[in-house]
Parts: C-alpha cells; sequence; structure tokens
C-alpha cells in the first residue's frame, strides 16, 4: 500500500468511529425541500453537494470543482512545489461542502480538502441559492490556499476561520478571514490556532478551538485555556499563545 494509501486508511477509520451515526440534516428552501447531501468517500461521510426532494424522487447538485488552471492561477506557489507531473498529469482533487449555515433560501458555506500527497484543491466559500438552484462561490487569495474550518455568516460579513488540511493526517492553523458581503473586501488575522467554531457574543467573536476559546474585539484577540478539573469543574485561564498543534507525522 502506498503512504497515500495508508494515511487514507488510518484517517478513514477514525472519521468512520466519529461518523457511525448519520449526520443531522440540513435542510433550507421553499418547504425544507433543499437537504445538504451525506455520502462515504476515501475520508468517510461527508458531503459534496445538494440534493433537491421532488415528489417521490430527488435531484442532485454536486459541488462544482476547481480545475487546474484556476489551481494554477490562485496557488502559483503551490504549483511549483506540486507540479501537475508528481500526479502524472492528473489533477486530482476531492473538495466537499464543509462548515455551513443557512440563511434564508441560501445555503452558505466553506470547502473543505485534503492537501498533499499528490492530491490538492482550490480554497473557496460561497452559498448554494435554493432560488436559482446554483452556486456562488468567492476565492479571494487569503482563501484559496486553505480549507474553512469555521464560518459565520453575518448581514455584513462572512467570518471564515482557514485551515490547511496536510500530509501528517493533521490540521494547522490558516488565520481568520473577515469578507465584506458588499464591497468583497478581505481583511485576515493571523492566529497562531486553527478556529473551530465562530459565534457572536457581545461586541465580541468567540473563536472556539481545541484548547479553549478566544475573544475578537476590534484587532484585539485574548486566548484563554480550558481546562477540566477532577471534580469535572472547567476553569478559563488568560493566556499569551496557543502552543502549536500536534503531529502526528512520523
Amino acid at each position: 500500500m502506498t503512504i497515500r494509501g495508508i494515511s487514507l486508511a488510518i484517517f478513514g477509520f477514525a472519521v468512520l468511529l466519529i461518523c457511525a451515526a448519520e449526520p443531522e440534516a440540513v435542510r433550507f428552501g421553499p418547504n425544507g425541500a433543499f437537504q445538504l447531501e451525506h455520502s462515504k468517500d476515501d475520508f468517510g461521510v461527508r458531503s459534496h453537494g445538494v440534493v433537491e426532494r421532488i415528489g417521490a424522487g430527488s435531484r442532485m447538485y454536486p459541488l462544482p470543482q476547481s480545475d487546474f488552471a484556476t489551481y494554477a492561477r490562485l496557488r502559483p506557489k503551490d504549483v511549483a512545489i506540486n507540479p501537475l507531473s508528481a500526479t502524472a498529469n492528473h489533477y486530482e482533487r476531492e473538495e466537499t461542502i464543509g462548515p455551513n449555515q443557512v440563511e434564508g433560501d441560501k445555503l452558505w458555506f466553506g470547502k473543505s480538502f485534503y492537501d498533499g500527497e499528490g492530491m490538492r484543491g482550490v480554497g473557496a466559500f460561497g452559498y448554494f441559492d435554493a432560488a436559482t438552484r446554483k452556486y456562488e462561490l468567492f476565492s479571494p487569495p487569503a482563501v484559496a490556499c486553505c480549507e474553512v474550518s469555521a464560518i459565520l455568516v453575518e448581514p455584513e460579513v462572512v467570518w471564515l476561520g482557514l485551515d490547511q488540511f496536510g500530509e501528517d493526517i493533521s490540521t494547522f492553523p490558516g488565520g481568520l478571514v473577515r469578507w465584506d458581503r458588499r464591497t468583497h473586501a478581505v481583511w485576515k488575522y493571523d492566529v497562531e490556532f486553527v478556529v473551530t467554531g465562530i459565534a457572536r457574543e457581545g461586541e465580541s467573536l468567540r473563536l472556539t478551538t481545541t484548547e479553549g476559546y478566544a475573544l475578537l474585539n476590534g484587532d484585539r484577540i485574548d486566548r484563554f485555556r480550558v481546562q477540566t478539573g477532577r471534580d469535572g469543574r472547567k476553569t478559563s485561564t488568560p493566556i499569551a499563545r496557543f502552543p502549536p498543534p500536534p503531529s502526528t507525522h512520523y
């Protein structure tokens, strides 16, 4: 078995343990006729598109996949490191629908993809519109290099947590992005932790990570480590920075 095959097998087994139960249905659109699809691939149960219920049948709207021309234009540095010849001139990718949020008749989401061992992709976010039955995707330079780890859609802005899912089957921090819905202007905050969740908390944003959380207020980020004591109580301790993420690379 190849290194990629062993890595995928190990990761796939772990994902299947986590995803033993069918993911909760995400419905949207008129009468909830549209639903986020779930099916198995090399990485376990993931979402590859949107399904519309039509009478006794259904119609699938697959997530559009990036092509090599788009990859070369938006990720030129990666092309130099990982040329097309590395995969026998095949542009291998498996982009899926990751973190998502329903807003009216739209399903907003960020793309997820594996970025290693010959596989690659183009980071993007956007929505599927039930009214038009079409996808609208955006790939600003700050996002194109990463998958989306978390999303929060607000009336004026979209917040995105970013990470890179690489060869040691681990995710590495890619930052936090604020995207203006009217102008499409992008602000990026460089953070040393993977943002796994984003929520509004008063005037601040609460950024969840594996070891705790951070609060973003303006340009200030306050970090807190969360620990569980022997009595089961959780305590939050202010810290300067989170430690580097663990690696499973040998």
